[in-house]
């Protein structure tokens, strides 16, 4: 069977393809009839998002669909957001562009078994998914989803409750228990260390452990419900390790069960049920799913984890890891939105500082080794070599309209477009004292999702002057330096 979609109402049966005689071209927000409109983006009364509803394709490969654990997935996907289903060949995810191109979704949710989700199927989707059009950034949001079983996909699936982060764990010091309500930490320079911030509690508390972090650790997740966990230093598919290039421990698993161990060899079985995010913002490997055993799984499995990032390589370079961590924590954005437009940042470097990287192809073998991908890809400045690894190297797993988020009454500033006529006009207003730059990649744009679809996007223009962007799916805003409360930032353009 070639790439077909699969109507909606038809798929409960017998998975009877159909043709799909008309579509929205621009789905979500209601676009105004009159020649004046406004959109409040974010900010404390609440935030836009892309809607979900009836311009989300479910896709899944021929050989998942004929399992019944598997197509139940489906099922719940398609039912729960009225979506239509686009079925590929077993092995050729690729052969699924006609059928997206046709529907053109605000969300595509890859339904696969994990034996199939390696790294070169990550590579797949992340090119398949910007060849909607003809520029050279994404075109919709996507996630993968599966699990260790497939239950832990359909739990995944079901889910309707946006999850708001108020609780949560890092392995980098307590700096982040700051702004949450509850919350532990470990620091991977120093393994005997561990903050706990209890509820009702207005400081951190310090504790030396001992000989690591191991044990108290798993106690934590048993009995705290965190809503989001961040991690770096050495990882594989294997193991995380809590400390860095020290002995301190290490989080495993077995048959998708999560184990910490400790120095001396003592496990510590545990499982944290709650819902949850995960960051492993710097940490190798993390999100390769190379069997059906292995850290995502056991995360996705008896972690709670229903949404997480991840490495399918090793990370030296980190600007899909950890720029997206910066973007989600900024407070406007959801998870999936941060991965997405944090990516297209990513884009936006290549385009504008190495164009030729942007044809790259790097296959699977070739992000075995670091030194041979330069190699193999004439690249020279190590900026177009961390760029182009990081492109199409990192995963995200979950269903990526689900909404994961920061408070919005904490997040940095009100984003604010208007229309009048053809004339567009992003507004961002600082709303808190801070940093737009970070250490290692300096000034990072203000990345802005738009809640439909642009056409012939033109007369960009930007107040501080910078490399703007502005596509059909969404905005940057070149920012740098310190911000300040009341601060704005301005974007002009002309759409229809």
């Amino acid at each position: 069977m070639s790439a077909a979609c699969v109507s909606g109402c038809r798929l409960a049966a017998a998975w009877r393809v159909v043709a799909i005689v008309s579509l929205l071209l621009a789905p979500g927000a209601a676009r105004p009839e009159t020649d004046m409109a406004v959109w409040r983006l974010s900010g404390a009364s609440g935030a836009m998002a892309l809607d979900p509803m009836r311009s989300y394709a479910v896709l899944a490969s021929e050989a998942t669909v004929v399992r019944p654990e598997w197509r139940r997935v489906v099922e719940i996907l398609r039912a729960k957001y009225e979506a239509d289903v686009v079925l590929y060949p077993t092995g050729h995810p690729e052969q699924a562009l006609p059928g997206l191109r046709r529907l053109f979704p605000n969300y595509a949710c890859f339904v696969e078994p994990p034996e199939t989700c390696g790294r070169g199927f990550v590579l797949t989707l992340h090119r398949l998914t910007r060849r909607l059009d003809d520029d050279p950034y994404g075109d919709l949001l996507w996630g993968i989803l599966t699990g260790y079983a497939a239950d832990d996909a359909a739990r995944i699936a079901a889910l309707r409750e946006p999850l708001i982060i108020r609780r949560g764990a890092t392995s980098m010091g307590p700096d982040l228990l700051q702004r949450l309500d509850v919350g532990f930490a470990t620091n991977e320079n120093a393994p005997s260390d561990f903050w706990q911030k209890p509820a009702g509690a207005a400081g951190v508390a310090h504790r030396a452990v001992a000989p690591d972090a191991a044990r108290a650790l798993a106690q934590a997740f048993r009995e705290i419900p965190v809503d989001v966990f961040y991690t770096s230093g050495h990882a594989t598919e294997r193991d995380w390790q809590i400390a860095y290039n020290l002995p301190g421990g290490a989080v495993t698993h077995e048959r998708g069960a999560l184990c910490a161990v400790s120095a001396d060899k003592t496990r510590y079985p545990f499982e944290s049920p709650n819902p949850k995010v995960y960051l492993p913002v710097g940490n190798c490997l993390i999100g390769h799913i190379d069997t059906h055993d292995c850290m995502a799984t056991a995360w996705l499995h008896s972690g709670g984890v229903v949404q997480m990032i991840g490495y399918t390589a090793v990370t030296f370079y980190g600007y899909m890891g950890w720029g997206t961590g910066l973007l989600f924590e900024d407070g406007r954005l959801t998870l999936s939105e941060a991965f997405f437009l944090n990516n297209q940042s990513l884009l936006h470097q290549l385009a504008r500082r190495f164009p030729h990287a942007l044809q790259a192809q790097p296959g699977t073998e070739d992000y075995r080794s670091v030194d041979a991908f330069r190699q193999r890809h004439a690249v020279r400045a190590r900026d177009e070599l961390g760029l182009l690894w990081d492109r199409d190297a990192v995963a995200f797993y979950g269903d990526p309209a689900w909404a994961a988020r920061y408070p919005v009454e904490d997040s940095a500033a009100d984003v604010v477009l208007t229309r009048q006529g053809e004339r567009w006009t992003l507004t961002a207003t600082v709303r808190r004292d801070g940093v737009w730059e970070d250490p290692k990649w300096g000034g990072r744009p203000l990345a802005v999702l738009l809640p439909f679809r642009l056409r012939d996007i033109a007369n960009v223009a930007c107040e501080p002057a910078g490399a703007a962007l502005v596509t059909d799916r969404f905005a940057l805003l070149p920012v740098a330096g310190r911000r300040k409360t009341g601060a704005r930032y301005t974007l002009t353009f002309t759409a229809r």
